[in-house]
């Protein structure tokens, strides 16, 4: 009795050790998450960029804002993946809010395995995650 205390007691612990250290670097690993996608944006030669700020989360993702080169706000982009034959690709999805592309939905992968499986992805999943996005953004 006094053994099986003791490991709840060790689990429970462990457990609550874990939970906080997850809840204390949160904003950590959203700032190494942000500096990991700039990374690839960088290596795509895209000259875009996201910021750390955080817009809001949706069930489908997170939304930030994306910059220019020059650094000026062109509009906002959501960071979500999508799950095809059970394998998530990651993607991020560009939503200019001025100039002559306002309002069109461009949708990049984020990785090297997400470019090598998006051209194989049906064109009508992603028009479903398109659709989904603009439902989120339009009223």
């Amino acid at each position: 009795m006094k053994n099986a205390g003791i490991v709840l007691a060790w689990i429970a612990g462990s457990l609550l050790a874990g939970w906080l250290l997850f809840f204390f670097t949160r904003s950590l690993q959203s700032d190494v998450f942000i500096q990991a996608v700039n990374k690839t944006l960088m290596q795509a030669e895209d000259t875009r960029r996201v910021e750390k700020n955080m817009l809001g989360r949706t069930s489908l993702g997170n939304w930030h804002r994306f910059v220019d080169a020059d650094g000026q706000v062109e509009g906002n982009a959501l960071l979500f993946s999508i799950f095809d034959n059970g394998i998530l690709v990651p993607c991020i999805a560009f939503v200019p809010i001025t100039g002559e592309n306002a309002g069109k939905i461009e949708i990049l992968p984020l990785n090297n395995h997400a470019r090598a499986v998006f051209p194989y992805i049906h064109q009508g999943e992603i028009d479903i995650y398109r659709r989904r996005i603009e439902k989120e953004v339009l009223p």
